[in-house]
């Protein structure tokens, strides 16, 4: 019992963010986030066998040779992400359409009376299948296969893009202005478009100074009575620090 005990803490959102881990900050904004009902073994590990979860956990062992030697480089990295499709699509339907939404922004000036203004964006969600016989708008890729070649590590510049038809042949997309050549490139090189290609830091992200500022002011956490409040908020939260 002590040892079920034992494995059943090790994957505990406790363990993980407070005790394993140096991510206070991680495990922060995770416990505020719209996953903070779902455990972090669930996406970091994912729901398996035993065994499975067991042999997925040893990659830890290199995680913490890195983390008591000091070996990390920075900026760090997810090298070793598992696919969507066994994390996010274990809840989220991919075939689900979601028809546009609105979504409301309360923005501040950075001067004497915090001036507030509103942003409305209307977001074109879309999605679909084949069952539906429709696909469109942001979501559109889900139900289509889309995989693209990017020319830096962290994907910023992508000069290649190829879309899948039903029948397995495709469409080739190419920057024209990049110099890229699509002919003769290493396939292997070529990654799928999934959820997490846009959504990279659904549960652990960190907003902007200047947007949590304005979500605080818009919430009355702070109060935009105060001459200058929202310019000099942001300042400090830019600031550089020991």
């Amino acid at each position: 019992m002590q040892w079920s005990h034992t494995w059943e803490y090790t994957n505990s959102n406790e363990f993980c963010g407070t005790v394993c881990h140096t991510m206070p900050p991680q495990s922060i904004v995770f416990e505020e986030s719209p996953h903070s009902n779902v455990t972090c073994e669930e996406c970091h590990i994912g729901r398996a066998s035993f065994f499975d979860q067991a042999m997925r956990k040893t990659q830890g062992l290199k995680e913490a040779y890195y983390q008591i030697f000091n070996l990390y480089e920075y900026p760090i990295r997810a090298k070793a992400l598992r696919p969507s499709v066994e994390t996010c699509e274990k809840c989220h339907r991919p075939e689900t359409f979601a028809d546009d939404s609105l979504r409301l922004f309360h923005r501040f000036e950075d001067d004497s009376l915090n001036t507030a203004s509103t942003e409305y964006i209307i977001m074109k969600t879309g999605g679909g299948d084949a069952r539906t016989g429709e696909a469109q708008g942001i979501h559109w890729h889900i139900a289509n296969k889309v995989m693209y070649y990017s020319a830096d590590e962290l994907g910023q510049e992508i000069p290649y893009v190829r879309v899948y038809k039903d029948d397995g042949t495709y469409t080739e997309y190419v920057d024209v202005e990049s110099g890229f050549r699509p002919e003769g490139f290493n396939e292997s090189h070529l990654k799928p478009m999934d959820c997490i290609t846009c959504h990279n830091r659904v549960t652990h992200e960190f907003m902007f100074p200047a947007d949590a500022v304005d979500l605080a002011m818009s919430r009355g956490l702070i109060d935009p009575s105060i001459p200058m409040i929202h310019e000099k908020a942001v300042t400090a939260l830019q600031g550089t620090y020991e």
